[in-house]
């Protein structure tokens, strides 16, 4: 019996822990470390207007990977007495370390991709418009400037609604181990003219749910149910070893 004891407990000690935790895995031979950052958003209103979300996000999932989203709402409606406008402008200027893990590595690739989603609603007879952008991200090393990235431009007038999912990138360049600066901005703009009339609000949406009030659409409005989760304009900011 002690023989069988001391063989299984033999056993028990060499099988595999249950709660052993999986090897960490290796750290990317080139990394960002981020430094000061300077964000804003800026709202204007004039008229009968609403605006929401003006949120600048910069998230790092990854040591080599940073992510920028900005998002926001501008609504514009008729007034009897006039015009109205609302406008939200981003502007973030992010410092940044590029590092090698590698002692070996002498340069490393700098890319940048950028994409923005969002939905634009205008009024008929051109009384009611709505714009986006441009979205830009430019990478400078002190003053010269190294790579940009941009979302196109894009508005809506006389009735007109459209649905965005626009994608540019990515672009690359050769970098070393150094600090760098990030300037991002975007705009979004909706505008109404004087009216007397009950008629629909122009609107700019580039914001997840509640950002926008529903009281500024319809139950009939064109894009009633989409999903407006990963509304925004982003930019993805990657290193790797070159």
């Amino acid at each position: 019996m002690k023989r069988f004891l001391a063989s299984l407990i033999t056993v028990l000690l060499t099988l595999p822990s249950a709660t052993a935790q999986p090897p960490a895995a290796p750290s990317p031979p080139v990394s960002i470390t981020l430094g000061a950052r300077h964000g804003h958003v800026t709202p204007f209103r004039s008229g009968f207007t609403h605006t929401g979300a003006g949120n600048i996000d910069v998230a790092q999932p990854a040591p080599d990977t940073v992510i920028i989203t900005m998002t926001g709402v501008a609504v514009a409606g008729g007034h009897p007495c006039k015009s109205s406008v609302a406008t939200l402008d981003f502007d973030l200027e992010q410092c940044f370390e590029v590092s090698f893990v590698d002692a070996k590595l002498k340069k490393a690739k700098l890319s940048l991709e950028a994409r923005v989603i969002g939905l634009l609603r205008s009024e008929r007879k051109g009384i009611g418009s709505a714009a986006e952008g441009p979205g830009c991200a430019t990478v400078f090393a002190e003053d010269k400037e190294l790579l940009t990235v941009c979302a196109p431009a894009h508005s809506v007038s006389s009735g007109e609604n459209l649905s965005l999912n626009d994608h540019d990138g990515p672009v690359d360049v050769s970098v070393t181990a150094g600090k760098y600066t990030l300037h991002q901005t975007c705009t979004i703009t909706a505008t109404h003219s004087r009216s007397l009339c009950l008629t629909k609000a122009a609107s700019a949406e580039f914001a997840p749910d509640p950002a926008l009030d529903p009281l500024w659409i319809s139950y009939w409005e064109p894009f009633h149910g989409a999903n407006k989760k990963d509304f925004g304009f982003q930019v993805v900011v990657k290193v790797s070893a070159d």
